[in-house]
């Protein structure tokens, strides 16, 4: 596989915010020196990539640069991902999408289809999945070491700017409410929200999402623009967030603060000891999972991708797992937050 990554050539469209971590992660995932190239349409975009990557080729039309690569990356506006993915597709392009793929569940739907149709690798990049100390806690859990989860939260929160093109919802939620059905192994029947849109912008910029499965175990997620984060964030300049979840089940309890890179296990439960149901915890101890810088994290999804476009399998981060589930609970979020009613999903 490490010659096939070698000679393949790639389009990185988008230089924003999270497009330098994007660039260093191909280079960090394989991909020869000048096999990439960026294009964005703001020159200025183009000027920063250049100075940090020396050697790299740029453009300033995306579409149009398609037919010159093997691969395309796309990491713009999030409204902007369906029509791009689909110009792709049909320049026979295999394709990585950053989240959220898609602004609605339709466009994941057909995107799906036109993937298929043209034999396309669709894969989405829902950063989490890769985390050294997510895949830790998802083996513990697979393991049966958590016995049945009772409750996972979330908060994903922080001091930061807004976004042009969507809300919290979709930019900050998508991540946790994925982790969560990866965790889970389930996608949600019920969802309930509030949201807020203190700034008029027609996208929330506070949300609380509350989600339970069809085993029971509920799911609590915190986003916004305006609660106090906790650390500056790593991707974001100027902003102070918050990345944390927590996992309580019947075996055993767990946090992970991914902006910090601690966590905490704890072994046990409540048992039933003169007259009440007492807590029997033992000390916490590490999640397994070294720290791992975000174009380290993200090159693991890029490794992932290329062994799927060698194979031609389909990723288990789909265009339907990670595009279509979390548009369609999204889209349930702000049905609810606007009914002030919960929401069914049928998956059927």
């Amino acid at each position: 596989m490490a010659e096939e990554v070698k000679n393949k050539r790639v389009l990185q469209i988008g230089y924003g915010a999270f497009g330098e971590v994007h660039a260093e992660a191909w280079a960090r995932a394989g991909l020869a020196a000048g096999s990439l190239l960026i294009a964005d349409t703001d020159p200025r975009a183009l000027a920063r990539a250049q100075a940090r990557f020396p050697g790299v080729h740029v453009a300033t039309d995306g579409e149009a640069a398609m037919g010159d690569v093997d691969c395309v990356d796309i990491l713009t506006p999030t409204d902007s991902h369906y029509r791009l993915a689909c110009a792709a597709i049909a320049a026979g392009r295999d394709l990585f999408i950053e989240k959220p793929m898609t602004v609605h569940a339709w466009e994941a739907l057909d995107l799906a289809r036109r993937a298929r149709e043209a034999r396309i690798v669709l894969q989405g990049g829902l950063y989490y999945r890769q985390h050294p100390k997510a895949l830790a806690l998802k083996a513990e859990i697979a393991a049966g070491r958590f016995g049945a989860l009772r409750l996972l939260t979330g908060r994903f929160a922080g001091i930061k700017r807004t976004r042009k093109d969507s809300g919290a919802l979709h930019n900050d939620a998508v991540h946790f409410i994925d982790l969560f059905n990866w965790l889970t192994g389930e996608r949600p029947r019920l969802v309930f929200a509030l949201t807020r849109d203190h700034f008029g912008r027609g996208h929330d910029d506070l949300a609380i999402l509350q989600l339970v499965y069809p085993s029971g175990t509920i799911a609590s997620i915190e986003t916004g623009y305006i609660q106090p984060g906790r650390w500056p964030d790593s991707v974001v300049p100027g902003a102070v967030t918050m990345k944390e979840i927590a996992v309580s089940g019947e075996l055993a309890i767990a946090e992970i603060d991914f902006a910090a890179e601690v966590s905490s296990l704890r072994r046990g439960g409540h048992r039933w000891q003169e007259g009440a149901w007492r807590p029997d915890y033992g000390d916490p101890e590490p999640i397994a999972g070294a720290a791992a810088s975000a174009p380290e994290v993200l090159a693991g999804h890029f490794r992932t991708f290329l062994d799927h476009v060698a194979s031609r399998e389909e990723p288990e981060c789909s265009i339907i797992d990670c595009g279509y589930v979390p548009a369609r609970i999204i889209e349930a979020a702000i049905q609810s937050a606007r009914t002030g009613q919960a929401i069914w999903l049928d998956w059927s």
